[in-house]
């Protein structure tokens, strides 16, 4: 059976630059995957990723990237065009680095299948635990894209809960840097599980 992980990226204390976390953590929290998918929150990690990107044979990265859209728009790319484009896109110095952490995968041969479904982001620049308006109102617009992309690949994804989007700012707390200021990642996931705890 192939792996799958949905990775989220980003930095949740500047506002929409979190954007992949927000969705890594409320895909979880809403479905049930058939078969069994991970979910990690990347955080700001890019090349501490390395070895655990490599176990899977699709990839799916979600994150926040600037494409001189308006705000909102959804983008769906492959690894290779953000290497063509010399990913001028960037959100953040953490988009830099996976696209490093990636083409290294490559040159050793372990490169999965790694796609990216991503949104221009609206504030990047504020200090601020909480998505927008403009980008929280097109979060589920960027939920169904990921749910067609998942569909794809043989993924069933069945609701188990009610989530929302506009989270309290203690449940945000919860998924921000921890206090020695390190980006806290986590995954989740049956077979994620499994293999930690090998």
């Amino acid at each position: 059976m192939e792996k799958i992980l949905i990775l989220g990226l980003g930095n949740i204390l500047f506002s929409d630059e979190g954007l992949g976390v927000h969705m890594a953590h409320y895909l979880q929290e809403k479905y049930r995957f058939e078969p069994a998918v991970d979910v990690l929150d990347g955080g700001t990690l890019a090349y501490q990723l390395m070895d655990h990107i490599a176990l899977y044979d699709h990839v799916l990265i979600v994150d926040a990237a600037l494409m001189s859209q308006t705000p909102g728009s959804i983008f769906a790319f492959r690894y290779e065009d953000a290497v063509k484009w010399g990913w001028h896109i960037t959100a953040g110095a953490h988009e830099i680095e996976i696209v490093g952490v990636l083409t290294s995968l490559k040159l050793l041969g372990q490169l999965p299948d790694v796609q990216f479904i991503a949104m221009e982001p609206y504030d990047i620049v504020s200090t601020h635990i909480g998505l927008s308006p403009v980008v929280r109102d097109r979060m589920t617009a960027l939920e169904q894209v990921i749910i067609e992309k998942l569909g794809s690949w043989g993924i069933q994804c069945i609701p188990v809960r009610e989530v929302s989007f506009d989270r309290s700012d203690n449940d945000l707390l919860d998924i921000a840097p921890d206090k020695t200021g390190k980006e806290n990642s986590h995954v989740f996931g049956a077979s994620a599980q499994s293999r930690q705890g090998s």
